[in-house]
């Protein structure tokens, strides 16, 4: 049995929709650190089992459904030392997801990881500690931080005169205007909190006469409200600013970024509302008073006096086609994204923790500094519905906020943005390497299943690189399998968004780690496209051959090269191919699985989907030649029996995921071939393969013809439409639609006639006068013919006898004759098949 033969396919799409969407629920351990574009463990631990089981195995025994809703299978157990003398490489190790599924498993692990950050994720993952001690010290590093400088964050309480923690302090941006220099506060709207049942809605007011802003609504924020302080009237939805641009009270409008740059200044912020926890427990607003805003001058005196004494960063910010951003913004510091308050904050955690002599303790301690400063900069906003801080990435991206939102990191409770919740984060993560479980969804009611006896062990790690894998170090075929989740072309800039991280790692590592020495994160051999690194196409290409070609040496005869890909365009999908055929690979399979969010795609937007896709390729090649045309028509045949085969192996397969799989049992035929494929007496391309694969793909599903996909499209809608007879006109335009054509482009062409409840095809006969018409204007407007026009056209002189010649020299072709052949068979008219053919008279 195949490997892709024991995925539980829909199963794994629950798993792994519940899992991505609560990772720290579902898998702790992913939550260690931030990671871009991490894919769901639960796919890599049924992966891994396809894999490391022997061929006895199916798809049920790994994981099934009962009727009643509850799940069994070797999903849900320890496989005790089946795996243990099985090596798993992963030449891009990311956050370590094939690291610690394969070793939860108890197959031996290798993995590759250039990118610092990356590297430190995936070893904090694998690595062993005392969890108890990691907490214990981090309370008593929280506590020295608090005595010294917990007081910046206090706030009284307007309503008792108490003192209080603040929580969150919500700030926006103030910019002069470029027209009249109005100073103006950029607000996007005016909501700070939803109504709930525990909890008014808050709004706070635009007029700046108003003496108390901050108001209450005991219903749903509407439209329009009236501030019942001042009676102002306004829309909390509509401020002054949006998508970019700000408008002043003088109706003046201009671009924030453009502002910015003329007058050569950093964004500048103010504080005009803070969210404070009171005695009794329960949170509130206010506006802050003049012991707030000293708060905040003191900690920018205390960081002046102190920054030089203090671990903190102060590398610029590079070029890069996600920094620039940052540097459109004058932000030219990593330093700079953050308020001076937390500048200090961060610096004096790390200080303490660096004074820590046990170093397990100490490094789990700096990556909880680490994950803090995720949600303590200024490219944090505000989240009016959750009442909470956001991520800095909520994007793969450097998203610049006009109200950004400062949190406290020095709280006494778990908030969002405090360093007690992140330092729980990072021991729960550890925590579940030493327990691990399962969740799933049975019935109503998300069950935990112990997977007991199982663990994520360090003696399982044989080795973990920080270098690029275009030059491993094992031996030849020494790797039973490589699993990985390879860079997406251009889709995230790993490095240059890992360097917001890297800077504060660098403070708190450097001295124990020679990884953590450069400025900046080392972006010359990470393998992406990147424009302002002058990395194309050729560089992936060339890059990721290196990287599979090593894998191929290493991995053994009959092991398996097994990885997910995820990206939105055909030419990431070609350069991705391009590498695994180029290295000596054979594509066998291609399976669709869950990623971040649901599936939604038509096999003829193949190239637009939002899923991952499993390739799994080995080393099986054949020195046999073949034609592209032979390629494309034992496709079509054996592709019937393929679906006929994949809707019996999984219940429910969607057509989508049905082209997908098909795709990839195309890819097989051309890389195993490769490079022996000609058309033309040529070799056949990538990109040429693809096009070919997904036309009879779409011929196959939708019941188009089989015809090359270099007959153009108006040429291939006609000959579909010969084929299926009248129609009308509704049922054919939905078809054309599909294609992105509709019926007035084919009667433009005199390809379709009759009346709206009955469109047949126009004969060849019927449009003979059209073709001459435009072959008379060719030459002098450059109106092009279509190929089934030149077809017809033969046609129609082969059937009055007259000489062909001198437009078989130029019309002539292998593609063009399958389409003659297509409309004989047709129009049950033999004499298409002749027109390609030039008797003795014509020489």
């Amino acid at each position: 049995m195949e490997t892709w033969e024991k995925l539980p396919l829909n199963l794994m799409d629950n798993l792994a929709e519940k899992e991505t969407y609560r990772r720290d629920v579902y898998r702790p351990i992913y939550s260690i650190h931030k990671w871009w574009a991490r894919r769901p463990g639960c796919t890599f631990r049924i992966l891994g089992l396809a894999c490391l089981t022997d061929e006895n195995t199916d798809k049920d025994d790994i994981l099934t459904q009962s009727p009643g809703g509850n799940y069994s299978g070797r999903y849900l157990q320890n496989q005790g030392s089946e795996f243990e003398d099985k090596v798993i490489l992963d030449p891009f190790a990311g956050g370590g997801t094939t690291l610690v599924e394969l070793n939860r498993l108890g197959a031996q692990t290798i993995g590759y990881e250039l990118n610092p950050v990356a590297w430190w994720t995936s070893k904090k993952s694998i690595d062993e500690v005392d969890t108890s001690r990691v907490k214990n010290k981090a309370e008593e590093v929280l506590q020295a931080v608090r005595d010294d400088i917990g007081h910046l964050y206090e706030t009284e309480d307007p309503d008792t005169g108490a003192i209080c923690e603040s929580k969150y302090i919500l700030q926006t941006q103030k910019i002069p205007c470029l027209t009249c220099d109005e100073e103006v506060q950029l607000f996007g709207r005016y909501k700070l909190a939803k109504n709930k049942k525990t909890m008014p809605a808050i709004v706070y007011c635009p007029n700046q006469d108003c003496d108390d802003r901050i108001f209450a609504l005991n219903h749903d924020i509407r439209d329009e409200e009236t501030c019942p302080n001042c009676s102002h009237t306004f829309d909390p939805t509509d401020g002054p600013y949006g998508r970019g641009k700000y408008t002043c009270s003088n109706g003046h409008k201009h671009d924030v970024t453009e502002t910015l740059n003329r007058i050569d200044e950093m964004p500048k912020f103010e504080a005009f509302a803070i969210q404070y926890k009171k005695r009794n427990g329960k949170t509130a607003f206010k506006e802050p008073d003049s012991d707030d805003r000293k708060r905040i001058e003191e900690a920018t005196e205390a960081l002046n006096q102190q920054k030089t004494q203090l671990p903190i960063p102060e590398q610029p910010v590079p070029e890069g086609d996600k920094t620039n951003t940052l540097l459109n913004y004058n932000y030219d510091q990593f330093s700079d994204l953050f308020t001076p308050r937390h500048l200090l904050v961060h610096g004096k955690l790390l200080e303490e923790i660096k004074s820590i002599d046990h170093q397990p303790t100490r490094e789990f301690l700096v990556t909880a500094v680490s994950r803090l400063v995720e949600y303590n900069s200024k490219l944090c906003r505000w989240e009016y519905i959750g009442g909470r801080a956001t991520s800095t990435f909520e994007r793969h991206a450097y998203v610049t906020k006009v109200q950004p939102v400062e949190c406290n990191p020095l709280t006494t409770f778990e908030a969002y943005g405090s360093f007690k919740k992140f330092v729980r984060i990072v021991a729960d993560a550890k925590e579940y390497a030493e327990n691990p479980f399962e969740k799933v969804k049975e019935n109503s009611s998300v069950n935990k299943y112990e997977i007991l006896g199982e663990s994520v062990s360090e003696d399982r790690l044989i080795n973990l690189y920080n270098k690029t894998s275009e030059r491993l170090k094992e031996e030849d075929e020494s790797v039973d399998y490589v699993i990985t989740d390879p860079p997406y072309y251009d889709n995230v800039q790993y490095s240059e968004l890992s360097d917001f991280f890297y800077v504060w790692l660098r403070e708190g590592l450097k001295q124990d780690f020679e990884e953590f020495q450069p400025e900046l994160v080392p972006k010359a051999r990470e393998i992406v496209s990147n424009r302002s690194a002058g990395k194309g196409e050729d560089f992936f290409i060339k890059s990721m051959t290196n990287v599979f070609s090593e894998c191929y040496r290493v991995l053994k005869q009959d092991g398996e090269m097994v990885f997910t890909y995820h990206h939105n365009e055909n030419e990431a999908w070609s350069v991705i191919l391009e590498s695994i055929i180029e290295s000596g690979f054979t594509i066998t399979g291609a399976y669709p699985v869950q990623s971040e969010r649901d599936n939604n795609m038509h096999i003829t937007n193949l190239d637009n989907s939002e899923y991952d896709i499993l390739i799994f390729t080995n080393k099986e090649r054949s020195s046999e030649e073949t034609t592209l045309k032979e390629l494309r028509q034992n496709l079509f045949f054996e592709l019937q029996n393929i679906i006929t085969e994949e809707r019996k192996r999984h219940d429910d397969l969607a057509q989508a995921d049905l082209g997908v799989i098909l795709r990839g049992k195309c890819l097989y035929y051309y890389s195993k071939h490769y490079p022996n494929v000609y058309s033309d007496g040529e070799e056949v391309g990538i990109d040429e393969a693809l096009d070919t694969v997904d036309s009879v793909i779409e011929q196959v599903l939708e019941g188009s013809v089989n015809l090359p996909v270099s007959i153009d499209s108006l040429t291939q809608a006609y000959a579909a439409f010969c084929q299926r007879g009248s129609e009308s006109f509704d049922d054919l335009n939905k078809t054309l639609l599909g294609k992105n054509l509709n019926v007035s482009d084919l009667e433009d062409e005199k390809l379709v006639k009759g009346p709206r409840d009955k469109k047949e095809p126009v004969p060849a006969d019927e449009r003979v006068r059209f073709i001459e018409r435009k072959l008379n204007k060719n030459g002098s407007d450059g109106e092009a013919l279509l190929d089934i026009d030149k077809v017809q056209y033969l046609y129609h002189l082969y059937k009055t006898d007259q000489n062909t010649t001198e437009y078989l020299k130029d019309w002539k072709s292998d593609d063009r004759q399958e389409l003659a052949e297509f409309m004989s068979e047709v129009t049950g008219d033999e004499r298409y098949e002749h027109v390609m053919e030039m008797n003795l008279s014509q020489f």
